[in-house]
């Protein structure tokens, strides 16, 4: 019979599974111990390192941006406000280096962002935190918001914010008193940072963590620190995703102080509608002559601040750059232009008080001018001349060049350019903007410092009709004129009148200049202001067709400066000379006449003379202050000469 042999091993088989469980058994152990390690490690050994990393993917401490200061006028008209706006904001950390080109560009496809702000984006995070959020656009739309949140999953790391952005309600009226603001740039936070490496305090960087803008002219930036406030913070409890839960603690910012001017809007905005009217390039400064405070001041053409709060296109910013208008130029505090005529009163006084001619003294004049031995004419605007002789009263009225011209000689250069500090020439006015330039007043040592030249007699000759090396701003201009109306009384100019810190308002007290005329013999500034007030009136005074019928009294000079220099054989015809080499014309005074409320400089480029360009529009400006201001109006009655 046939007998089945066994196929399997039993043993063997039993021999097998026991290898395999003790080899099972072994690597989970070795598994459960490496667990154990590692739960040890996390919890024991490194509990302090990944509790911090914890804690912070679920605590945030978060910038809070103060709330800046307001700008408003004399009358609180306000000049410069916060609105809030939509503003589309990245966090570099969570986009990642290596996304965040193609999201830009994303972006950039999705709400028309174009290259320029895109740049602009990029130089801002290089030096910043990376862990913050920072714009990239501001000013959204309502459409625009709608089209973000319905493609927000795609684009990780970006979001929507509410934000306080800076408005101008009054755009190009005020842009050059006040200034603007702009994103903070490269630049600025280069310089921040040597500041604090130098100093070793980092408070600045720090005040600006929730900010990225600053400003950048005018008010804006002079009282950047005032302004901007102080930066709160808040810990605040995020999701998964980083969305905030709930707000754990929160230190409140301290909101910047706001700014009360001596600025009057009304005649702020009458300015630039005059200087419209004619279609003028040029400015306008009113003073206080009683306090030295601004109350207006004027650049035209202008521009609108607002386009640079929020990001100017590149194609915003190439019109305003290549206009041969040029309205980012504040030729109110840094137009350099020569004087003209204006400053004939000043010399008139300066050759009184220092007994070079009295008020008997008298020149004769034919028309013209020459040095001792020389064939040279420096010719009088009136060619024929203003007769046989000029006293220094006739000559301001008439604004006879000849006699000015020997006048200067008779007092030389370095008597006029001592003389003209004492009212303001070649300084600053003191005024709280950053950009005033002090235009030049001409010496022997400016000249050869600045010229590598010798001062010669025909360079003080052309001095004393305020032309040739001597430079002044409108600024300057108006400060002089407001030095004369308050009987040599100088104040450092300023446009901010109060400061207010929550209830609490803190004047801006004006302060004396360090520079103030001698008035000695005060009878001869009454001589020269007299004769400032006759050039206003009739029969012979240059400004009396501006001022006719002017319900108030006031005094004043007229200039009208050369831009282009005339050879002596040539004759000046406005008629065929190319506009920008036509004449500028200026006007300085004050009003009323016995009582100064407000001394006024007017400047417009290349509008012929200063009497009948000019002046017109002094008249008007200083016609709307007084009676807007409830200003009384003295009647308009002719003084005696001295």
């Amino acid at each position: 019979m046939y007998k089945r042999q066994a196929v399997k091993d039993y043993g063997r088989e039993i021999s097998i599974f026991y290898m395999r469980a003790v080899i099972a058994l072994i690597i989970v152990i070795g598994l459960l111990l490496l667990l154990f390690f590692r739960q040890f490690k996390l919890q024991v050994l490194s509990y302090d390192t990944y509790q911090t990393q914890s804690e912070n993917n679920r605590i945030r401490v978060r910038p809070v941006a103060p709330i800046r200061g307001l700008i408003l006028d004399r009358n609180g008209v306000l000049l410069a406000e916060n609105r809030s706006i939509f503003a589309l904001e990245i966090t570099p950390e969570i986009v990642g280096k290596k996304q965040m080109d193609d999201t830009l560009t994303r972006l950039g496809l999705l709400l028309d962002i174009d290259e320029k702000q895109i740049n602009e984006f990029k130089e801002q995070i290089k030096f910043r935190s990376k862990y913050k959020s920072y714009p990239i656009k501001s000013k959204l739309s309502e459409q625009q918001v709608a089209i973000f949140s319905v493609n927000k999953h795609l684009f990780p790391g970006v979001s929507v914010e509410a934000r306080l952005e800076r408005y101008y309600p009054h755009g190009e009226d005020v842009v050059h008193a006040i200034g603007r603001m702009s994103a903070i740039n490269k630049a600025d936070l280069e310089k921040w940072e040597k500041e604090a490496q130098a100093t070793n305090d980092f408070s600045r960087i720090n005040n600006y963590a929730a900010t990225n803008k600053i400003g950048k002219l005018g008010l804006e930036r002079f009282y950047e620190k005032e302004l901007h406030g102080t930066v709160g913070q808040e810990k605040v409890e995020t999701d998964v995703r980083g969305r905030i839960v709930r707000v754990l603690e929160r230190q409140d910012p301290i909101a910047g102080q706001n700014l009360h001017l001596h600025l009057d809007y009304s005649l702020q905005k009458k300015a630039n509608e005059l200087f419209k009217e004619v279609g003028a390039r040029g400015a306008v400064v009113a003073v206080d002559p009683n306090s030295g405070g601004i109350l207006a001041l004027v650049s035209q053409p202008g521009y609108d601040p607002n386009l640079f709060t929020g990001g100017i296109s590149q194609a915003n910013y190439s019109a305003l750059i290549n206009s041969e208008e040029r309205p980012l130029y504040n030729r109110a505090v840094q137009g350099t232009y020569a004087p003209a005529s204006t400053i004939k009163p000043h010399l008139a006084w300066l050759a009184l008080q220092q007994g070079v001619i009295n008020s008997s003294t008298r020149i004769a004049d034919p028309g013209w001018y020459s040095l001792p031995d020389n064939e040279h004419r420096y010719r009088d605007w009136k060619p024929w001349g203003h007769g046989a002789t000029m006293n220094v009263v006739d000559s301001i009225i008439q604004s006879c060049d000849t006699f000015f011209y020997e006048l200067s000689v008779m007092l030389g250069i370095n008597n006029i350019s001592a003389g003209m500090e004492q009212f303001g020439f070649g300084q600053k006015t003191g005024l709280d903007i950053v950009e005033e330039k002090v235009g030049i007043m001409p010496s022997r040592a400016w000249k050869k410092e600045n010229r590598n030249q010798f001062w010669y007699m025909g360079d003080t000759v052309n001095i004393g009709i305020g032309q040739g090396f001597w430079t002044a701003t409108p600024l300057q201009l108006a400060n002089s004129s407001a030095v004369l109306a308050n009987d040599g009384i100088r104040f450092d100019l300023q446009l901010v009148k109060e400061f207010q810190i929550g209830t609490k308002v803190e004047s801006n007290i004006p302060e004396m200049s360090t520079e103030q005329i001698t008035t000695g013999d005060g009878r001869w500034l009454d001589t020269v202001k007299n004769a400032m007030h006759q050039v206003t009136l009739p029969p012979l005074g240059t400004a009396k067709t501006a001022f006719e019928g002017a319900s108030f009294s006031a005094a004043g000079k007229t200039g009208t400066a050369q831009v282009k220099s005339i050879a002596q054989d040539e004759t000046y015809d406005a008629e065929t000379v190319e506009d920008k080499f036509k004449d500028n014309a200026l006007f300085i005074g004050y009003a009323p006449f016995e009582n100064p409320q407000i001394a006024i400089a007017v400047v417009m480029e290349n509008a012929g003379g200063g009497g009948g360009n000019a002046a017109p529009i002094a008249r008007k400006l200083m016609e709307h202050y007084l009676k807007s201001n409830d200003k009384s109006l003295a009647s308009n009655q002719p003084m005696g000469q001295q």
